[in-house]
């Protein structure tokens, strides 16, 4: 972060970036339509970058990364006329705002405390801010009921989350700028507008930055970021990349490596009792990736989709294994010949080579997405 966009502790303690508070004036009390800008419409321009979410970006937790892969895949369903939206894109943002909540517990299901809150927006100066801000939404999300504050990693003021801007991320009914899932997207429905637009177009890409804050330094320090997102290596298969659903499926496991087995454990939401079992974990990364409730158990699990040939296994395809002579073991192609799952009591969620130990074992490779 450049020294111009050093942040600034708020009242509260803290972190906020500078960038936002300098261009909160017309950034949030513009119209959350975000489309009235016109984008031109002959661009030879585009930006590089296919969109292909890597397993692991130094700086960014699982949980951040998989927010941002998820709401990259599923904007389109809220924004049709929007093309071109990519995990980085996203991620560029989240740099700037809270360098993706560094410093906070991001917890499964994306709940981020302790709480990001900006400064006072009182006009005082504090943090570059000069414009006053009364209370529009009486603290709920800001816990300030005399001026509004900017919350969350992707610093939404209360006036726009609680506008068309605020989205159920997580799939939980509750639209929470301070959640992961849900801030991330919201930032990708605030990029795109209303109007037809493609991110993958240089220009039009630096039009959406430059209206979620008014402020050629803030578009080019993010649009910096993005770019250096792009060029990482994207968690690769036998057939190809692992994009879209797949790519937010299998990043929602990766999110959970280090949590203890614990049988019956987990649900399609989060670690209720503390871990998951096998088959509980491809409940949780199919329906936090894609909104896919999988049948519970594992032996279920091998009716599910479509089978496909062991040669033709891609990232986000479900292994169903016979270790036990009855289907038993369950886990989450990764790609480059790995495997997501909870193996056993005792032992936490992994990634381990699809080869040795387990080829040993009759597969049933079932795809899903």
């Amino acid at each position: 972060m450049t020294g111009t966009r050093k942040a600034v502790l708020a009242g509260s303690g803290l972190l906020v970036p500078v960038a936002f508070v300098l261009g909160v004036l017309i950034l949030f009390v513009a119209a959350v339509a975000n489309g009235a800008a016109g984008h031109e419409e002959k661009e030879a321009d585009t930006a590089p970058g296919t969109g292909a979410v890597p397993g692991a970006v130094a700086g960014i937790s699982p949980v951040m990364l998989s927010a941002y892969s998820r709401a990259a895949a599923n904007v389109r369903t809220l924004r049709a006329k929007c093309k071109g939206m990519r995990w980085s894109g996203i991620a560029g943002i989240g740099k700037i705002e809270s360098n993706h909540a560094a410093g906070r517990n991001i917890a499964a299901n994306g709940n981020i405390s302790p709480r990001i809150l900006g400064v006072r927006l009182n006009g005082s100066g504090a943090g570059g801010n000069t414009s006053s801000f009364s209370d529009t939404d009486h603290g709920r999300i800001d816990v300030d009921t005399a001026y509004d504050r900017a919350v969350g990693p992707m610093q939404f003021l209360p006036s726009t989350w609680n506008g068309p801007s605020g989205q159920d991320g997580n799939n939980d009914g509750v639209k929470d700028p301070h959640n992961a899932f849900d801030a991330a997207l919201g930032t990708a429905v605030y990029l795109c507008g209303t109007r037809a637009t493609d991110l993958s177009r240089t220009g039009q890409l630096r039009e959406a930055v430059y209206r979620y804050n008014r402020s050629e330094a803030y578009v080019d320090d993010v649009t910096g970021h993005i770019a250096e997102y792009d060029r990482l290596p994207a968690t690769g298969n036998s057939t190809g990349t692992a994009t879209g659903r797949a790519g937010a499926v299998v990043n929602a496991a990766l999110a959970q490596r280090g949590t203890p087995y614990v049988w019956g454990g987990g649900s399609t939401t989060d670690p209720t009792k503390g871990g998951y079992d096998c088959s509980d974990l491809m409940l949780y990364a199919f329906y936090q990736g894609a909104g896919i409730t999988l049948p519970r158990t594992s032996r279920q699990m091998r009716h599910s989709g479509t089978r496909v040939p062991r040669s033709d296994i891609q990232a986000g395809d479900l292994i169903v294994i016979n270790n036990d002579g009855n289907w038993g073991h369950v886990g989450l192609y990764a790609g480059n010949n790995t495997m997501i799952h909870a193996p056993r009591p005792g032992k936490t969620v992994e990634t381990t080579p699809t080869s040795g130990y387990w080829e040993q074992y009759g597969w049933d490779v079932r795809r899903v997405l």
